[in-house]
């Protein structure tokens, strides 16, 4: 006998690039909460002091233990000096922000130096090169 039906199940799978709202709310607090916690604070640490940082992006992990920390210091002057200074305070500022968050748990936090300004001027400087040529 003949098997005349083909069933194939389809499996969704979940996406890593996609987020959760909670995951997008917790991240964009968290951005709130370590911009304010950078401006307002005084942490003893002269890399910190003279520099301008902006916390452009919090990705948060799936289960809202892991939190990756986007930043750029302001000029894009000093980034190695100033990405080591805030992981070496980040227990700190996860201490600071934790009285200020409504969690279970504080994500632990690690910043990166966030590369999309650099990225985009890439692709800019691309396209005048393209209508230049034109």
């Amino acid at each position: 006998m003949e098997n005349k039906f083909n069933f194939k199940t389809k499996r969704i799978k979940k996406d890593n690039t996609t987020k959760s709202q909670r995951q997008l709310r917790v991240g964009e607090e968290l951005r709130h909460l370590i911009s304010n916690a950078l401006h307002r604070e005084t942490f003893y640490d002269a890399v910190l002091e003279s520099n301008n940082i902006t916390v452009t992006e919090v990705n948060v992990s799936p289960d809202l233990k892991n939190a990756k920390v986007f930043i750029m210091p302001l000029g894009g002057e000093n980034k190695i000096e100033v990405l080591e200074s805030l992981n070496r305070i980040k227990g700190y500022i996860q201490k600071l922000i934790s009285s200020e968050i409504q969690l279970r748990q504080i994500p632990r936090l690690s910043f990166v130096i966030d590369t999309t300004f650099e990225y985009a001027n890439k692709i800019d400087n691309i396209i005048k090169n393209i209508n230049k040529n034109d």
